[in-house]
C-alpha cells in the first residue's frame, strides 16, 4: 500500500536548504548566535522525528468477517493466516521493514499467573494449592487447574453468551503450557522469526493457546508493498465475550488514526457488530471508520443480491452514522489477483469461475478502487496533520524569523555614516528590550502553567471527587441494579457445591461491570481527557497570542513611538497570522514522551473478606431459613434466600472496591498523565518563544562587524542576503505549496 504524501527525500531538502540559510547567515554574523544553534538542532531533527512517525489503521470486526484476508489483499500476499474458524488470537501489527521479520513480545509469568488468579477469584482452594500463591510452573497447581477446567466444562460449560471465558483462558493456559514454558521468563522476553523462520509466528498469532502467552506481535514486512509511514493492525474477533480481549481491540482502535471495519456479506451485520460499533460511536471514533463489505463471491447469484445486501448494510448503519462510507468488494478476489501464478491450482479454479461474472466482478472492482481512493485520500490528510504539520510549522517560523534578521542586517549595510549613531543607539535599545521581554516572559509563563496546573487539578476533582461527570453514580446505580442470579446453577448444588456456585455468581457479576465499564465509563473518561487536553492547547495558543509584541517600535521619552530603519519593517514576536504556528503539538508531545492513560478498566476485585462475608452471608440465612421451615411446615426450605443474602455482600464489597479504583485513576491520571504533559508543553512552548528573543541576543556585535565593513566589503556582503532572501522565498512557496495540497 503506497501513497502520494510528500516523500521525505523533499522535506529533506527543504531542511537541506533552511540549515544552508542559517549557515550562511553565520557567516555574516559574528561571534555566536544561540537561536541560529537552536534551529541548526531542531532542523536536524526534522527528518527522523518525522520517519518515527507512524499512521496507524486498525481492522477491526466480529469473528469471520475476513479481517485476515483483507490485511492480506492490501499487501498482495499472505501475511497473516487465514481461514476457517477463529484464526486470529492476538492483535497483530504489520511495518515496513528492511527483512521479513516477526517480534513476538512474551508476557512474564507473573502476568500470567496473575491472569489466571483473577479468573480463579472465588474458586474453592483445594489439594493444597493456595491461590494467593499459584504458580502454573508448579506441577500441583497445574493439575488444580485442571480440574478447575474439567469442572467448568462438565456441569457449566456455556452462558447464554457462549463459553465461558474463563474456560477458555484455563484451556489456552494448559494447553499452550509445554510448548511455552521454556521461553517464558520472569520478565518480559522477545523472540524473533527472520527470513525463513518468518512464517513461524503464525503458530502464536492463530493458536489461541500459544498466543495466551504472548503480550504483542509486530511484523516487518521487506518490500513496497507497505508503506514506511503506515502500521497496520489485525485485530481479534470483537464478538468475543472475554471484556478484557474487548478492551485490548478498544485500546488499539483509540491508538489509530483511521478505522477500516469488515463485514461478511453472507450474514451482514450481526447483533454482535453493532454492540461492537456502539462502542465505537460512544469512543467518538464512529467519523473516522470506512466499511469494507467483504464479498464473498460464491455465495451471492448475481449483482442484485450483492447490490440489496449492501443496501440493508448502509440503512442498518445509518441508525449509528449519517453517511457512513460502505464498500463492497471481495479481499479474498483481490489477493489471488494480486497472488497470480503463485495460487495453487485449486485457488486458480476459483479465480477463473469469478471472472465469469463479469457484473459482480466490474462492481467490486469499482468499489475497491473506490476505497483504495478514500484510503490513499484520508492516509494524506492524516500524515500531513500528524506526522509533517508541526514541522512544517517549526521551518516557517525559522525561516520568517531568519528573513526579518536579514532585513534588519540588509538595512544596516544601507546606512550611511550620518545615521550610524542613531542606529547604535536604536538596536542596543532592541537588545535590551528583547533581553527584557525574555525575563518577563520567563516569569508570566511560570506564573500562567501554575494557573494551569490549578485549573487542570479541579477539573479532575470536580469529575471523581465531586463526580461531575457521573461515573460513581452510574457505577452505583449498575451494581444495585444489576441481579446477581444463582438460578442457571440450582440444579447443581448438590453436585457442585455452595462455593462453585458463588463463583460462578461473581465471575458472571464481574463481566457484567467489566463490559459496563468499557461501554459506559471508558467514553465518559475519555471524554473527559480530551476536554482537559483542548484545554491546556488553548492555555498555550492564548498565551502564544499575548506575546504578539512589535519591539521594533519603541516609545521615546516624549512618548512617541519612533520608527526604526525602513517602512517594510514590522517585526513581532510571533506573526499575528493565527493559521501561521501551533503554540503547542500536544500529539507530538505525547508521542516524544511515550506517554500513555492509565488502564481504565474498573472491575469487581475479589478479596478475601468478600468471600467470607458472601459465604457468612449465605450460610447465616440458609440456616435460619432451614430453622423456619421445620417449624412452620408450610413454609419449603430454599437456598435462594441465602444466595441473595450473598449477592448483597458481593455488591457491597465490589462497591467499595471499585470506588478505590476510581480514586486510584484520578490521583495516576492527574500526576503520571496531565502533569508530565503539561511540564512537556511548557517547556516545548518555551523553547518557541526563546528562540525568537535569542535571535536579537548578539545584534549589537553584528551592528559593529557590519559597519566595520569597507564599502566594496559591505556590497559583498548585501549580494549574500539578497540570495539567502532568495532561498528563503524559495522554502516558504515550498511550504505554502504542501500547506494548500495537503489541507484536504
Amino acid at each position: 500500500m503506497t501513497t502520494q504524501t510528500p516523500p521525505l527525500q523533499t522535506i529533506d531538502c527543504i531542511v537541506t536548504q533552511t540549515l544552508s540559510v542559517i549557515e550562511m547567515m553565520e557567516e555574516i554574523s559574528s561571534g555566536v548566535n544561540p537561536s541560529l544553534e537552536a534551529y541548526k538542532k531542531n532542523c536536524r531533527q526534522i527528518p527522523d522525528q518525522i520517519q518515527s512517525g507512524l499512521i496507524r489503521i486498525a481492522v477491526v470486526g466480529v469473528i469471520k468477517s475476513g479481517k485476515s484476508t483483507f490485511i492480506n489483499s492490501l499487501a498482495g500476499k499472505e501475511l497473516v493466516k487465514r481461514g476457517a474458524g477463529v484464526v486470529t488470537s492476538i492483535t497483530t501489527r504489520i511495518r515496513k521493514g528492511k527483512k521479513n521479520e516477526a517480534t513476538l513480545l512474551l508476557k512474564s509469568w507473573d502476568e500470567i499467573n496473575n491472569a489466571i488468579k483473577k479468573a480463579l477469584d472465588m474458586f474453592p482452594e483445594q489439594g493444597g494449592v493456595i491461590l494467593d500463591t499459584f504458580d502454573l510452573r508448579r506441577k500441583k497447581d497445574r493439575a488444580y487447574l485442571g480440574q478447575v477446567y474439567n469442572t467448568l466444562q462438565k456441569e457449566f460449560p456455556v452462558t447464554n453468551s457462549g463459553i465461558r471465558p474463563e474456560i477458555l483462558l484455563f484451556r489456552n493456559a494448559l494447553e499452550g503450557y509445554e510448548a511455552c514454558k521454556d521461553i517464558v521468563g520472569a520478565d518480559q522476553g522477545k523472540i524473533l522469526f527472520s527470513s525463513k523462520s518468518f512464517e513461524k509466528h503464525k503458530a502464536f498469532t492463530s493458536n489461541p493457546a500459544m498466543a495466551f502467552y504472548v503480550q504483542d506481535v509486530c511484523l516487518d514486512v521487506f518490500g513496497k508493498v507497505i508503506d514506511p509511514n503506515i502500521e497496520i493492525a489485525d485485530c481479534q474477533g470483537a464478538d468475543s465475550t472475554d471484556p478484557a480481549q474487548l478492551s485490548k481491540i478498544v485500546n488499539y482502535m483509540e491508538s489509530a488514526n483511521l478505522i477500516v471495519y469488515c463485514i461478511s456479506s453472507r450474514i451482514g451485520l450481526r447483533q454482535s457488530d453493532m454492540g461492537f460499533l456502539k462502542i465505537i460511536k460512544r469512543l467518538g471514533l464512529i467519523e473516522n471508520i470506512l466499511f469494507v463489505n467483504n464479498c464473498d463471491l460464491t455465495e451471492h447469484e448475481n449483482l442484485a443480491d450483492l447490490e440489496a445486501i449492501e443496501s440493508r448494510i448502509r440503512q442498518e448503519l445509518e441508525f449509528l452514522t449519517p453517511a457512513p462510507r460502505v464498500y463492497s468488494f471481495s479481499a479474498l478476489y483481490n489477493l489471488f489477483q494480486a497472488s497470480g501464478s503463485r495460487l495453487p491450482k485449486k485457488d486458480l479454479n476459483r479465480l477463473k469461475l469469478w471472472r465469469q461474472e463479469d457484473k459482480t466482478i466490474g462492481y467490486c472492482n469499482k468499489n475497491s478502487n473506490a476505497f483504495q481512493q478514500t484510503l490513499t485520500h484520508l492516509f494524506e490528510k492524516k500524515h500531513y496533520e500528524l506526522l509533517l504539520s508541526n514541522h512544517l510549522e517549526r521551518i516557517r517560523m525559522m525561516a520568517d524569523a531568519l528573513n526579518e534578521k536579514a532585513d534588519i542586517f540588509y538595512d544596516l549595510l544601507c546606512t550611511d555614516m550620518d545615521g550610524e549613531k542613531r542606529n547604535r543607539v536604536h538596536l542596543k535599545e532592541i537588545s535590551e528590550n528583547a533581553s527584557r521581554l525574555k525575563s518577563i516572559v520567563d516569569n508570566s509563563i511560570e506564573g500562567a502553567v501554575s494557573g494551569l496546573v490549578k485549573e487542570i487539578e479541579l477539573n479532575l476533582k470536580k469529575a471523581f471527587a465531586r463526580d461531575s461527570i457521573n461515573i460513581g453514580k452510574q457505577v452505583r446505580e449498575f451494581i444495585q441494579q444489576t441481579h446477581i442470579d444463582a438460578g442457571p446453577y440450582r440444579s447443581q448444588i448438590k453436585e457442585s457445591g455452595f462455593k462453585k456456585i458463588l463463583y460462578l455468581m461473581f465471575q458472571d457479576f464481574k463481566r457484567k461491570i467489566d463490559l459496563f465499564a468499557l461501554e459506559q465509563i471508558v467514553p465518559e473518561l475519555k471524554k473527559l481527557i480530551e476536554i482537559q487536553e483542548t484545554r491546556i492547547s488553548d492555555y498555550f495558543q492564548s498565551l502564544l497570542n499575548s506575546y504578539q509584541i512589535d519591539f521594533l517600535k519603541l516609545s521615546n521619552h516624549m512618548g512617541q513611538e519612533t520608527k526604526l530603519f525602513s517602512e517594510q519593517f514590522s517585526l513581532q514576536l510571533i506573526k499575528k497570522d493565527p493559521g501561521s504556528i501551533k503554540a503547542v503539538d500536544i500529539q507530538g508531545i505525547k508521542k516524544i514522551l511515550g506517554l500513555k492513560l492509565p488502564e481504565t478498566l474498573f472491575t469487581a476485585r475479589y478479596t478475601k473478606k468478600m468471600r467470607a462475608n458472601a459465604l457468612t452471608g449465605l450460610g447465616l440465612q440458609s440456616i435460619i431459613h432451614l430453622i423456619s421451615s421445620f417449624l412452620d411446615k408450610h413454609i419449603r426450605f430454599s437456598f435462594t434466600p441465602g444466595f441473595d443474602r450473598a449477592a448483597i455482600r458481593i455488591k457491597k464489597e465490589s462497591l467499595v472496591s471499585i470506588q478505590h479504583q476510581i480514586d486510584l485513576y484520578h490521583d495516576s491520571l492527574n500526576t503520571l498523565y496531565f502533569m508530565p504533559l503539561i511540564q512537556a508543553v511548557t517547556r516545548d512552548f518555551k523553547e518557541k518563544i526563546y528562540q525568537r528573543f535569542a535571535l536579537y541576543e548578539s545584534i549589537n556585535e553584528d551592528m559593529e562587524t557590519l559597519f566595520s565593513l569597507k564599502q566594496d566589503e559591505k556590497k559583498i556582503q548585501q549580494e549574500k542576503i539578497g540570495t539567502i532572501k532568495n532561498k528563503i522565498n524559495l522554502i516558504i512557496n515550498q511550504l505554502n505549496t504542501y500547506s494548500t495540497d495537503y489541507q484536504l
